[in-house]
């Protein structure tokens, strides 16, 4: 693990007591509390692992190094800075400090964005490629896994646009909520999509129902998402329900779909529990080794590992003298 990506792993520890702190907090009656704690959650714990995580295991999925190392260490910077200003500021009610943490943000997202494109473009590749896994259509689930990951990289930033508008008055406040829909159902899930039916079936040896499951279940995701997120905007609320329904069918086939890497009830090879031993007082007797006047004798139990035997406390070595 590089030193930036432990930076934004540390990042996300740390904010994860804030947060905590900031529920005690908003629960105690502190005006301000509970919008700071929703933002730290989402944007400064969650989304900083995300981050984490992403410039650990893209390396080696993709078998390329990132070309600009330094451009990592300026996200983190954005998103540490912009995380805490914003985070402040909404505890204060301070809409300026707001305003400028969420700028920050915006930057970090779309330097992220950048990250990655320019990982899969111009990164250098390396000596060796990791081996592809030995399970049938792994390499087309893999494609709509990269399709979820690339949908949630866009829909951070723009969650993070709406929130920045709406704190500097350019569109209605009714726009957080749909906001933050988009930064937990969008980019949080839709990361947690991608990155499951590429990484599980290699991990666990074991393959998903099919690419076809998965395209259906990203199909209807990204339906609900921008169903639910306009029906919020906008105050449609038979949208928001449409949208609503559509998002528990998505998350239904995508349980569906990863169900078997899971389900040892199934004759799957590798998954089968190892028959169970039976205890050591119903194994058959055992004879010793003929020596030192211990010829012909038997334990009702097998000899034990190390200097003592079964029945005595004596070392082995004085028994025998």
């Amino acid at each position: 693990m590089t030193r930036s990506t432990r930076a934004f792993a540390l990042a996300s520890l740390i904010a994860l007591p804030g947060a905590a702190l900031l529920y005690l907090l908003a629960a105690l009656g502190l005006i301000g509390a509970w919008p700071a704690m929703v933002h730290l959650t989402i944007f400064g714990w969650i989304t900083g692992m995300i981050f984490a995580v992403s410039y650990h295991t893209m390396p080696v999925f993709a078998a390329r190094d990132f070309p600009i190392p330094w451009l990592i260490w300026a996200q983190a910077a954005a998103w540490i800075a912009g995380t805490t200003i914003a985070t402040a500021g909404l505890l204060a009610g301070w809409s300026p400090a707001a305003a400028a943490g969420l700028l920050l943000e915006l930057a970090a997202a779309l330097i992220f964005v950048a990250n990655t494109l320019l990982l899969f473009l111009r990164g250098p590749q390396r000596a060796t490629r990791p081996l592809p896994p030995p399970i049938p259509n792994q390499p087309r689930v893999d494609r709509v896994g990269s399709q979820a990951t690339r949908a949630a990289g866009i829909a951070l930033p723009l969650a993070l646009l709406l929130l920045l508008a709406s704190r500097l008055g350019w569109i209605s406040g009714a726009w957080v909520l749909p906001a933050e829909h988009l930064a937990t159902l969008g980019w949080m899930m839709l990361m947690i999509v991608g990155v499951a039916i590429h990484v599980l079936p290699r991990f666990s040896g074991r393959a998903t129902r099919g690419p076809a499951w998965a395209r259906w279940q990203l199909r209807c995701h990204a339906g609900a998402l921008a169903l639910l997120v306009a029906g919020l905007g906008l105050g449609w609320p038979q949208v928001f329900a449409a949208g609503g329904a559509l998002m528990a069918l998505a998350l239904a086939l995508f349980a569906w779909n990863v169900w078997p890497i899971f389900d040892c009830s199934l004759q799957v090879a590798g998954c089968r529990l190892p028959k169970a031993q039976p205890p050591i007082s119903h194994l058959p007797s055992q004879k010793l080794p003929e020596k030192g006047g211990l010829e012909g004798q038997t334990l009702s139990k097998p000899t034990l590992p190390g200097a003592f035997q079964t029945g005595s406390h004596k070392p082995l070595e004085e028994r025998r003298r």
